[in-house]
C-alpha cells in the first residue's frame, strides 16, 4: 500500500494489527461467540470454569490476528514491500471468509459458486484496501468492534451466567433417621419401546436385566419425559420441576436438587456429567466422569467443527461431523474403540464403558445412608458396542443422517436402529453390572432403586427427526423407562398410569419421609391414586409438543409392531437378519453361479484390509460393521449382499449422500474366524421369483 508519510515500524504494526483484529473478529470470533453465547450448554456440560471461558473468548479474538501479525513482522525484516504483500494476502483471505459466512448464512449461493464468489470478494477488498484510503480508515474506525463482541459474550449472553455464576442458597433438608440407600440410574437417549415386544412386554431374552428388575419393581410402562434434550430432562428429574427455557444445567441455575435435599444426611456417590451436584457435596464428580462427559481438551476441536457448520455451504457441510446429537468430541469415535492397547480377551468383557463399573465399584454396605447416582451416557450415540460387550469401529458416528438429523431414507433409519438395539443390549449388560453388585452387597433388598432415562430417540421416517419431537415421532421421544423398586419390594407389577419424570424426586422424598424445601411440579408415585390419562407434553426449545396419553399409546403400538416385524423377537440373532432378500442369509456362495461385474465396484472404508487379515474373535474390538461406497454405472438404489468367508452374512441397501452411493451392514460376531477373513460384495437383482447376484470388484479406501 502506498505510504502517505514515513511510518515507524511500531505505527505500521499497530495499524496492521488493528485491521487484522477487526477482520478476524468478523470472520471468526463474532460468529462463534454469538452461537456459543446462545448455547452455553456447550461449556456447561464440560464443567468449564469462569476463567476457562474468558480465556477461550480472548483467544478467539486475539490469537489469530496476533499470529498473522507475527508473520508480517517476520516478513518486515526482509523488506517493507514483501511485508505489505503478506498483509494484503491476509486481508484478502479474511475478507473472503467474511463473504463466505454471509453467503452461507443468507443461502444466496451454494457449493463452488459460493467459494469462488467469496474469493472474488476477498480479492476486490484487498485491491480497494491497497488503492483507497477510506477502506483502511473504515477498518480503523471499527477497531472497538472486537471489544464489543467480547463484552456482549461475557456480559449479555447466556454464557454470562457461567462467567459470573451466582451462588444462590440451596434449600437443604434433613432426613430424620435416614437408613434407606437410594440408587438412581439415568440412562441417556433410551426410549422404553426399544426393549419392548409387540405386546408391550419386556423382551426378556434380549434384555434380561431390565426384565429381572421388573420382576421385583413397579414398571411404570407409560412414563414420559418432559424435555427432549438432556440439558432440560435431567434437571427435571433431580428437581421435580418442569423445565424452564434458557436455564443451564448447572448448580447456579438449579440450586435445589436431589443432591442438596439429601446432602445433610447422605453420603454422595455421584457420577454425572452435567455437574448438577455442588462441589461441596460431590467434590470428585468431575474427575470421576472424564469418560462420560466431553472434556475441556476437546474444546478446540469441537469449536472448529461448530465453526465449519457456520461457515461452509452445501454440499461441503455434509463432510463435517454432525453436532446435533452429541455434547462434544464431535466427529471422533468412542475413545475406547480406537486404542488397540485396550483390547482384552473375552474373559474381561464387563460392560464398563461410560461409567457403569464406576458406580458398581462404589457400592458398599455402608452404615451411613448413601445416594448412588449415575447418569450413564448409554445407549447414546455413537453406536459402537455389541450386546456381548465387544465393540466395533465406525467411520462416521452418524453416517446415515443429514446434518439436521432428518433420516435420508427408511432403510438408513432401520439400519441405524439395528445398531441402536444392539447398543441397548450393551446397556442392559451395564445395568446388570450394577444390579449384581447391589445384590452381592445386600443393599438391593433394602434400597430404593429407580432406573429411568432422560429422553428417547426416534427412527420414524416420513418427516420424522431423530431427536426433535413432532406429531410423527412423539412416542419415541416421550416414552422413557421408569422402574421403581421400593425398599423390601420383592414382587413386580406394571402400572399403566400417567406419570412423568418430574414425579421421581417427590417419590424419593415420600419414601424417605421427607419433602423438598422448594416448590415441585411433580407428585409422588406412592401414597396416592395415579391418573389413568393425561396430556403428554415435551418441551423443545420455546415450544411444547403435546398429545393425549391414550393417543400416544396407540402410536407406540404401531411403532412396536413395526419393530417386531423388522427385527423379530427372542435372541439378538434375528436383529442381524434385516434387509432385502433375507432368504440369501446363510447361503454358501459356492452354491451360486455368480458373474463378476465389469463396470461396478465396491470400496470398503471400514473395516480396513489389515483388520480382516488379523482377526481375533475374542478381542474387545471386532470388525463386524462394514461401510463403503459403490462406483460405476448403476441405478440410484442397489440391493447388496455381503459374504464373509464364503457365506452371505448380511443383506443391505445403498443410499445417496454427498454425491456418493453408500452402504452399511452389520454381520454377527459368529461370522468371524481367527486370522484372515475374506469379504465379497454382491449386487442383487430380482427377476421374477429368481435372484441374480453379481460380484462387485472390491477395493479399500
Amino acid at each position: 500500500m502506498p505510504d502517505q508519510e514515513p511510518k515507524s515500524r511500531l505505527r505500521w504494526a499497530l495499524t496492521n494489527g488493528a485491521h487484522l483484529i477487526v477482520l478476524s473478529s468478523f470472520a471468526l470470533a463474532q460468529p462463534l461467540l454469538d452461537i456459543l453465547g446462545r448455547n452455553a450448554a456447550f461449556f456447561a456440560v464440560r464443567g468449564s470454569s469462569s476463567s476457562q471461558i474468558v480465556l477461550f473468548a480472548l483467544a478467539l479474538v486475539f490469537v489469530l490476528p496476533a499470529a498473522l501479525l507475527a508473520i508480517e513482522l517476520i516478513a518486515l525484516f526482509i523488506n517493507r514491500s514483501f511485508a505489505n504483500a503478506v498483509h494484503l494476502f491476509f486481508i484478502c483471505i479474511l475478507s473472503a471468509v467474511v463473504a463466505l459466512y454471509f453467503f452461507t448464512k443468507t443461502d444466496s449461493l451454494s457449493g463452488t459458486a459460493s467459494l469462488v464468489s467469496a474469493l472474488c470478494v476477498g480479492a476486490v477488498a484487498a485491491a480497494l484496501y491497497w488503492r483507497t484510503g477510506p477502506l483502511r480508515s473504515f477498518l480503523s474506525v471499527l477497531s472497538p468492534a472486537p471489544l464489543v463482541f467480547l463484552a456482549l459474550f461475557l456480559f449479555s449472553s447466556q454464557a454470562s451466567d457461567l462467567v459470573f455464576p451466582s451462588t444462590p442458597k440451596a434449600s437443604a433438608a434433613t432426613v430424620v433417621k435416614a437408613k434407606t440407600p437410594v440408587v438412581l440410574i439415568v440412562f441417556d437417549e433410551l426410549n422404553s419401546s426399544s426393549f419392548m415386544n409387540a405386546e408391550g412386554k419386556i423382551e426378556a431374552v434380549r434384555y434380561p436385566n431390565f426384565a429381572s428388575l421388573a420382576g421385583n419393581a413397579t414398571w411404570y410402562r407409560n412414563a414420559t419425559t418432559v424435555h427432549r434434550a438432556t440439558e432440560g430432562a435431567v434437571p427435571a428429574i433431580v428437581t421435580g420441576d418442569l423445565p424452564t427455557e434458557n436455564k443451564l444445567p448447572t448448580v447456579a441455575d438449579y440450586p435445589n436438587t436431589l443432591f442438596t435435599m439429601l446432602g445433610k444426611s447422605y453420603q454422595m456417590k455421584v457420577f454425572e456429567p452435567l455437574h448438577l451436584c455442588p462441589k461441596s457435596l460431590c467434590p470428585k464428580t468431575s474427575a470421576q466422569n472424564e469418560e462420560a462427559s466431553p472434556s475441556t481438551s476437546s474444546l478446540l476441536s469441537d469449536t472448529g467443527i461448530v465453526y465449519l457448520h457456520l461457515l461452509l455451504p452445501e454440499p461441503y457441510i455434509g463432510h463435517v461431523a454432525p453436532i446435533s446429537d452429541t455434547w462434544g468430541n464431535f466427529g471422533k469415535h468412542d475413545t475406547q474403540v480406537n486404542q488397540p492397547a485396550r483390547q482384552k480377551q473375552s474373559s474381561d468383557l464387563t460392560a464398563c464403558l461410560r461409567g457403569a463399573c464406576r458406580l458398581a465399584n462404589a457400592i458398599t454396605d455402608s452404615k451411613k445412608p448413601t445416594l448412588y447416582y449415575m447418569h450413564a451416557i448409554l445407549p447414546h450415540v455413537p453406536y459402537v458396542t455389541l450386546p456381548s460387550g465387544r465393540l466395533y469401529n465406525v467411520v462416521d458416528p452418524d453416517l446415515a443422517t443429514t446434518p439436521n438429523g432428518r433420516w435420508l431414507a427408511d432403510w438408513a433409519a432401520r439400519q441405524t436402529e439395528e445398531r441402536y438395539l444392539l447398543q441397548v443390549g450393551y446397556t442392559d449388560r451395564a445395568l446388570g453390572v450394577v444390579l449384581k453388585r447391589l445384590r452381592e452387597t445386600g443393599i438391593y433388598n433394602k434400597a430404593l432403586v429407580i432406573v429411568t432415562a432422560d429422553h428417547g430417540c426416534s427412527y420414524h421416517t416420513g418427516g420424522g427427526l431423530r431427536r426433535l419431537p413432532s406429531s410423527v415421532n412423539l412416542d419415541d421421544i416421550a416414552f422413557i423407562p421408569l422402574f421403581v423398586k421400593l425398599p423390601g419390594q420383592t414382587k413386580g407389577k406394571i402400572s399403566d398410569a400417567f406419570v412423568r419424570s418430574i414425579d421421581i424426586l417427590p417419590t424419593i422424598a415420600r419414601v424417605l419421609h421427607t419433602k423438598a424445601r422448594w416448590h415441585v411440579d411433580g407428585k409422588s408415585l406412592v401414597g396416592r391414586r395415579l391418573p389413568a390419562n393425561g396430556t403428554v407434553s415435551v418441551q423443545s426449545g420455546s415450544t411444547w409438543v403435546s398429545m393425549p396419553l391414550h393417543a400416544l399409546r396407540i402410536q407406540r403400538l404401531q411403532t412396536l409392531k413395526l419393530k417386531a416385524a423388522t427385527f423379530g423377537s427372542g435372541s439378538f440373532a434375528s436383529i442381524y437378519r434385516v434387509g432385502p432378500h433375507r432368504s440369501l442369509l446363510g447361503r454358501n456362495v459356492s452354491t451360486l453361479s455368480v458373474p463378476t461385474s465389469t463396470t461396478n465396484g465396491a470400496k470398503l472404508a471400514n473395516p480396513s484390509r489389515s483388520d480382516l487379515e488379523a482377526v481375533d474373535p475374542s478381542a474387545l474390538v471386532v470388525p463386524v460393521f462394514f461401510q463403503g461406497t459403490i462406483s460405476g454405472q448403476h441405478t440410484s438404489q442397489l440391493d447388496l449382499a455381503i459374504a464373509l468367508n464364503g457365506k452371505i452374512q448380511a443383506v443391505t441397501q445403498t443410499y445417496s449422500q454427498d454425491d456418493a452411493t453408500r452402504f452399511e451392514a452389520m454381520v454377527p460376531e459368529t461370522a468371524l474366524q481367527s486370522g484372515t477373513n475374506s469379504v465379497t460384495v454382491y449386487a442383487v437383482n430380482s427377476s421374477g421369483h429368481a435372484l441374480k447376484l453379481t460380484k462387485l470388484n472390491l477395493g479399500w479406501s
